[in-house]
């Protein structure tokens, strides 16, 4: 479907260049831009989907990087399984546990990717918890099919989703697993330096990133599942310093100019051509941009299309930048 995006943001550059060209300069740029944002956008995504994670083996024996390089293969060929039957599941919950379970074990498997050598401490990942839940995701899939909807089976369904759900928790735990060694690593190295600091009379300061949050001894502690994190609060009275959380933020570092492009852009795709379905094009929602482009091609729906896009365009707008990501960054390319 990306290739429709594509050829739809070919039309939109043709014909932007046409209206620069002639009588609408103004509205023939801004078509003429539109269509290449949303152009170089396809063709990036579609780059990324064919890009196949390759594992560096060259230290390590014959035998070994076989073993290691079919693991992985299997971890991936089973990560692309369960990523393509993303919101194709009959249950939103269900849904939603697969997406988070996905977004883990991508993290997972790009980390394996740079560290082949902690594949084998993946083991439990690889073969019994990613095949576990494509096989429950087949058994659900094989239910759906049948249209059954008797006392028995909705039970069955809901055994599956609580299921997906402890392999979520599963999926956390195993990448912990695989943590282990540098974790411990990092952590001496810590114990180290601040014994070096106290021998040296230096007071450490916390770092609490919840401030609703404290320790038995009244020291912050950080939780990043925070509901309330970037609201201005009043920090308890521990009588130590404490870090500014109205600068805290959830994107990733490095991608906050790629956020506020893709903010911009889908906004004003949204505003000027919400009713040709662009910005959604844009987001690679195909079916949903040839919907909405249908709809405005009787006519009769124009105005209401339009309308509904302007409201769009300046929804995103003036969205924070962390919820636009969360929404619209981190969801639609996961």
């Amino acid at each position: 479907m990306q290739y429709f995006t594509i050829i739809f943001s070919l039309m939109m550059i043709v014909l932007g260049g046409i209206g620069a060209a002639d009588d609408f300069p103004r509205l023939g740029m801004t078509v003429l831009i539109g269509g290449l944002a949303l152009g170089v956008h396809s063709i990036s995504k579609i780059k990324s989907q064919k890009k196949t994670p390759k594992l560096s083996l060259k230290d390590i024996d014959e035998e070994k990087a076989q073993l290691l390089s079919e693991n992985f293969d299997k971890a991936i060929t089973d990560y692309r399984y369960l990523q393509s039957r993303q919101d194709k599941l009959g249950d939103k919950e269900m849904n939603n546990h697969l997406k988070r379970m996905q977004r883990t074990a991508k993290n997972l498997i790009l980390h394996l990717e740079k560290h082949p050598e902690r594949i084998p401490t993946a083991f439990k990942f690889i073969d019994y918890y990613q095949d576990r839940a494509v096989k429950i995701v087949q058994q659900y899939e094989d239910l759906e099919e049948t249209e059954l909807s008797t006392d028995k089976v909705r039970a069955l369904k809901e055994r599956m989703k609580g299921t997906l759900a402890s392999l979520d928790e599963a999926y956390t735990e195993q990448f912990e697993h695989v943590l282990n060694d540098q974790m411990l690593s990092v952590d001496a190295e810590l114990k180290v330096m601040e014994q070096q600091l106290d021998a040296e009379g230096i007071k450490r300061q916390p770092i609490a990133l919840d401030l609703d949050t404290v320790d038995e001894d009244g020291n912050p502690i950080y939780n990043p599942y925070s509901k309330q994190l970037g609201r201005k609060r009043k920090p308890p009275k521990i009588g130590r310093p404490v870090a500014d959380i109205n600068n805290l933020t959830i994107i990733p570092e490095g991608k906050r100019a790629m956020v506020i492009h893709r903010k911009l852009v889908q906004s004003a795709l949204a505003i000027f051509f919400g009713a040709l379905g662009a910005h959604l094009f844009y987001r690679g929602k195909t079916f949903s941009g040839f919907l909405r482009l249908f709809l405005s091609l009787t006519f009769v729906m124009i105005p209401l299309m339009s309308f509904i896009g302007f409201c769009e365009g300046i929804r995103y707008l003036f969205m924070s930048l962390d919820d636009f990501y969360l929404q619209y960054v981190e969801d639609d390319d996961n």
